[in-house]
């Protein structure tokens, strides 16, 4: 075992801490040969997520203490010494890059600095972020075509997880059924953004939907980020969790959806 460990250790510590999480909360596994705390197998089967682009050092300190997961930082106009501090006052939760430039040269500076993931758009140059040890999240529209949204599960570049964009007020059922269609689509995470917290009954619908993360707006306090993650490690670890659609051909030569069983899963 201890040679194992010795071998397998500069792997671990070269994966993105916010990939590690993405996939324990997607998987619903127990921790795997003593790597992880036992605290983090017991953690919130759904991952909160602050934007600190304008958060102060000390309240993003206040919110490392209301217990978010991760951060996420606009890498536009981002200056080593700011990035310095923010990293410092969040400690050891995974600090990430939202990448509005798709010039490759911009990417790799903000890169250099020392993010643990990075999220990007369909039009980022694929070079950019093919950085070995940095985790990926890919962000696209919910109107995205079906096809190109299957697709995503067969790219050249791995992808740790998906973040569907909206600033929509309120979880509407027509959220819900999008969410729920993309989770059937995607064999990855699915990360949301939301303009404003939810209730316990939003949190659960979005958990039962197959969402597995949500990213919250600026400014919201430190108590709403507390009381967030407590609804969420209230949620029940037994979800029916769909399988993958499977397109068949019919006869006629159209195609036919076939959804397999719900299977219950105790994650």
């Amino acid at each position: 075992m201890n040679v194992l460990l010795k071998i397998l250790h500069p792997i671990i510590n070269n994966m993105s801490k916010f990939a590690e999480k993405l996939q324990r909360v997607y998987r619903g596994s127990a921790p795997a040969m003593g790597f992880r705390k036992s605290d983090e197998a017991e953690s919130a089967p759904l991952l909160i997520i602050a934007s600190l682009t304008k958060t102060g050092t000390t309240e993003a300190s206040a919110l490392v203490a209301a217990g978010i997961d991760a951060g996420i930082i606009s890498a536009k106009g981002i200056s080593a010494k700011s990035f310095g501090e923010l990293t410092k006052a969040i400690g050891d939760v995974p600090l990430g890059f939202s990448l509005e430039s798709t010039e490759k040269e911009a990417i790799a500076k903000s890169i250099d600095l020392g993010c643990d993931f990075v999220v990007f758009g369909l039009k980022t140059p694929l070079e950019a972020v093919n950085k070995e040890g940095l985790g990926r999240v890919l962000k696209l529209e919910p109107s995205l075509e079906p096809g190109l949204v299957r697709a995503i599960n067969g790219l050249p570049l791995e992808i740790d997880g998906v973040l569907v964009t909206g600033d929509e007020p309120a979880i509407t059922i027509e959220r819900l059924l999008i969410y729920q269609r993309l989770t059937e689509l995607l064999n990855k995470p699915l990360l949301i953004t939301l303009s404003s917290t939810v209730t316990a009954d939003e949190l659960s619908g979005l958990f039962k939907a197959g969402v597995n993360g949500l990213v919250l707006p600026e400014a919201l306090s430190a108590e709403v980020f507390a009381n967030l993650k407590k609804s969420a490690a209230g949620l029940s670890r037994t979800v029916k969790r769909k399988t993958r659609a499977a397109i068949l051909p019919r006869v006629s030569g159209e195609l036919e959806t076939e959804a397999e069983e719900e299977e219950e899963e105790d994650i």
